[in-house]
């Protein structure tokens, strides 16, 4: 099912210049479908489908097999102004960490997660853009505001562990991005305007030739931000969570006769953000460099082959406020965390039979200061290593009219090392810490087997089991942080967490313009990260120092045993009449079953984990003119700590936007985020104080298409 946050009238260009296509086809029609008239499009038939079937990617790859598991997929049709996570959120099944946005939410906790499998910072999801992940190589979270989202093509959301080309990190699912190919000479630019002075500009460009084509892009956004808590908490040194954001991309293609292409790409981007309290900063820069070669000809032998290779610099200081709140004192300052990241993917299919090959390293650490009794800080750590995963799979598939089977086993070899902790006292330089951190290795198996069958024209059966895992990032291994009061503190000593999983569902499509589906699984989480609270201050706890009045001491930990249990459902309608109508739910039951270490966190829930969430969307077109959304979003309620104290209340957001085609490439455009401003908290402090995310935003814009 298409989940769509808006709708826009569909927005892809046409594949030849204009003088050369039929009068009676609309403008954004590609040539290579002239049997789409503009008569057929506006009676809602099968061409809709056929039109964004043929534009709805650039580069590609090599389809991976997913018979049998849930798949989303959101167009770009469906992205409006909303950044890509807020829209990857409206998939019930998919979370935000903290259900927050990137338009508040702090860098290292913009992860996602899936299906109630225990959200965390670092997220447990694998998010790639052809091919290549986006996953930062320090921390595991996505800086989405680098990501082009002009030119996303299609978004493909596949719940549950992923495992064959997906490689490792897929533990509860995959976003896969999918760059928009132009199929001419053209571009695209557009302008946005809204609440708290947000401002967005983005273009692109693309000049093709026979055999070969260029890409450019470039985006700008700004905004003053909305205050993260309410009007009665705030002082003096509360201020709007404000960004400011860049980037710039190139990107080259050149592909021949014999259905060969090579892809080269380098992005650039760079944020600043202020979190909310006077001081509290951080600031991002990455480089992104990718290579990628791939044959598909159906002639019997396709192969694909990536590399590529990511800078990362990062800086952010943690600030605490006075009772008052009206003055504010830094309490750490990690104010150089570089990393870098580099891999390979290498695929090859003979018919029914895929064999792949990948690995990836990464190293990076955080260079702080800390202890900041009142005159300033006086202690530097230094923490981080490196680690790698190499890996390889066997997949076979076979597929029938009625049946289709995938069977994929996989093996890889991780090692993490070179790690290190050492504390030094500023003013003398003496050592006060020097932690030993062994190296650790291992080898993981993971693997998957597919099912769908056909039971009657209209219905299918699909059924899916699988092993995944995913290696704790070295921002879990060694980089403590703190959110006032509260320290969660690293833990050198973890191991990778494992998730099993199994599940059935049926589709039904009696017509084309009616589709349900109902999804059953069960997942079981082993040694799965999560914060796990050790004291509460005031006091000091050797050997993670003091902790404050009000203030909670939390380490990474792995627990034992996770389980959750869930059930998905979804349907779309569309009508003749220009009408649509769209739903989905999930119940995902989750909690601990196991934790030798500490007994009485079982029977808790997993932090940030609603047991029901669930969205709807009421569309209408009136082709080619003009379109209209409103779209509803429920997110039950959860907690914000693993002892299940801090209750944060459901939400129940509305959304709507409406769309009107000045000219065939000519479109203004009227969006809001939660229209009625309902109060979405994010996190909860020991002491009551609300963190708060998702304010109403309004937002009108143009975009054009030349």
């Amino acid at each position: 099912m298409t989940v769509a946050l808006s709708a826009l009238t569909t927005f892809a260009p046409a594949a030849a210049e204009a003088q050369d296509e039929p009068a009676n086809v609309p403008a954004n029609v590609p040539a290579s479908v002239p049997e789409c008239t503009r008569e057929l499009v506006e009676a809602k038939t099968d061409c809709e489908i056929i039109i964004a079937d043929t534009i709805r990617t650039s580069v590609g790859r090599l389809e991976p097999s997913a018979y049998g598991q849930a798949v989303d997929i959101i167009r770009h049709t469906d992205i409006g102004f909303a950044p890509i996570d807020s829209v990857l959120a409206t998939v019930p099944g998919v979370g935000l960490f903290r259900r927050a946005d990137s338009l508040s939410a702090h860098p290292t906790a913009q992860g996602l997660s899936m299906r109630g499998i225990g959200a965390n910072g670092a997220g447990r999801v694998l998010v790639t853009l052809d091919g290549v992940p986006l996953n930062d190589p320090f921390g595991g979270w996505v800086t989405w505001s680098g990501i082009d989202r002009e030119g996303i093509g299609e978004i493909q959301v596949m719940k549950g562990g992923s495992a064959g080309a997906y490689g490792a990190q897929a533990l509860a699912g995959s976003v896969e991005l999918r760059s928009r190919h132009y199929h001419r000479t053209g571009g695209a630019a557009s302008l946005s305007y809204g609440s708290f002075g947000t401002f967005e500009a983005r273009a692109r460009g693309n000049m093709e030739g026979e055999y070969g084509a260029l890409r450019l892009s470039a985006s700008h956004m700004e905004s003053d931000g909305f205050y993260l808590v309410g009007a009665s908490m705030r002082g003096d040194a509360d201020v709007p969570a404000a960004l400011d954001a860049d980037r710039i991309g190139v990107g080259a293609d050149i592909w021949s006769d014999a259905g060969t292409r090579v892809s080269a790409s380098l992005n650039w981007y760079r944020e600043s953000r202020v979190n909310g309290i006077e001081g509290a900063v951080n600031d991002t820069d990455a480089l992104d460099l990718s290579l990628r070669l791939l044959h598909e000809w159906g002639d019997g032998f396709d192969y694909e082959v990536t590399a590529y290779y990511r800078t990362r610099s990062f800086a952010n200081v943690f600030a605490s406020l006075s009772d008052d709140r009206n003055s504010a004192s830094p309490v750490l300052d990690q104010y150089d965390v570089p990393a870098t990241g580099a891999g390979f993917l290498a695929r090859a299919r003979f018919g029914t039979i895929e064999f792949g090959l990948d690995g990836r390293h990464a190293d990076g650490e955080t260079n702080e200061r800390f202890r900041n009794l009142g005159a300033g800080f006086t202690r530097d750590r230094q923490a981080g290593g490196q680690q790698w995963t190499l890996g390889g799979y066997g997949e076979w598939s076979h597929e029938t009219v009625d049946t289709s089977l995938s069977a994929t086993a996989r093996l890889d070899r991780w090692r993490s090392y070179d790690g290190i902790r050492t504390e030094s006292d500023i003013e003398t330089g003496a050592l006060v810490r020097q932690d030993d951190v062994p190296d650790r290795s291992g080898w993981q198996w993971s693997g998957r087997l597919g099912l769908k069958q056909a039971i009657t024209g209209a219905l299918d059966f699909r059924a899916a089991a699988y092993k995944s895992w995913r290696l704790p990032t070295i921002n879990e291994y060694y980089r403590p942080f703190r959110v006032g009061n509260d320290i969660t503190e690293a833990n050198a000593d973890l191991v990778p967490e494992r998730l099993y999983g199994i599940e059935a569902g049926f589709d039904y499509e009696p017509i084309h313009a009616l589709r349900l589906s109902a999804t059953l699984y069960r997942n079981w989480l082993l040694d799965g990260v999560g914060n796990v609270t050790l004291a509460e201050g005031p006091g000091s706890f050797p050997p993670f120092g003091f902790v404050p009045a009000g203030g909670v001491l939390r380490q990474r930990s792995n627990i034992d045993r996770s389980i959750t249990d869930g059930l998905e459902l979804a349907g779309s309608l569309k009508l003749n009449n220009g009408w649509s109508l769209e739903a989905a739910y999930l119940y995902a039951r989750a909690r601990i079953t196991a934790f030798d270490a500490m007994p009485d966190l079982v029977g808790k829930r997993p932090v940030q984990t609603p047991r029901h969430s669930a969205s709807a969307g009421l569309e209408y077109k009136s082709w080619p003119d003009w379109s209209a959304r409103l779209g509803v979003r429920y997110i039950g309620m959860v907690y914000d700590d693993d002892q299940n104290s801090r209750v944060l209340a459901d939400t129940f957001t509305i959304d709507g936007s409406l769309a009107f085609q000045v000219t065939d490439r000519v479109q203004a455009r009227l969006e809001a985020q939660n229209l009625f401003d309902a109060k979405v908290v994010s996190a909860l402090s020991a002491d009551g104080l609300e963190t708060l995310a998702m304010r109403r935003m309004v937002r009108l814009g143009l975009s054009a298409e030349f």
